[in-house]
């Protein structure tokens, strides 16, 4: 796997062009929930995320989880449940839910100010960052058709 495929700045780019009033995932979320969703990721990796799991579960199977996530390139998880504690984005458009995500990938682009921890994966560098929010967008984007 080529490593400029999970870079920040390729996924800005693509989803800069994406036309996502044609977009169709085979999902029972629309694609403005979706959209909405990674963006919380990202703004949550920045502002703190609003329930964490236990200490415990952060630095095993978080951790664990992470760390294979990263060296395999890519992520598997359950792409139908909302980041515990974030606020109902049913009702996001797709144009919506597309602005709020490049806005917030681009503003974490340029942060260098103190990262949240991870409400699963625990305390993360920015880079380390960067590559969860890659392989999350790229997870999701897995279920188009």
């Amino acid at each position: 796997r080529n490593k400029d495929d999970l870079s920040l700045t390729a996924l800005i780019k693509e989803l800069e062009a994406l036309k996502v009033s044609e977009l169709n995932f085979d999902s029972n979320w629309s694609v403005g929930h979706k959209l909405a969703h990674l963006a919380h990721s990202v703004e949550y990796s920045m502002s703190g995320y609003p329930v964490h799991k236990s200490e415990m579960f952060k630095s095993t199977v978080g951790k664990a989880a992470f760390s294979a996530f990263s060296s395999k390139g890519y992520m598997k998880h359950n792409l139908e449940e909302d980041i515990p504690g974030a606020p109902s984005v049913d009702n996001v458009s797709a144009e919506q839910g597309q602005q709020r995500l490049l806005t917030a990938l681009q503003q974490f682009d340029r942060y260098r100010g103190e990262l949240a921890e991870h409400f699963a994966y625990g305390a993360l560098t920015h880079e380390q960052y960067a590559l969860a929010h890659v392989l999350h967008v790229k997870d999701h984007f897995s279920l188009l058709v």
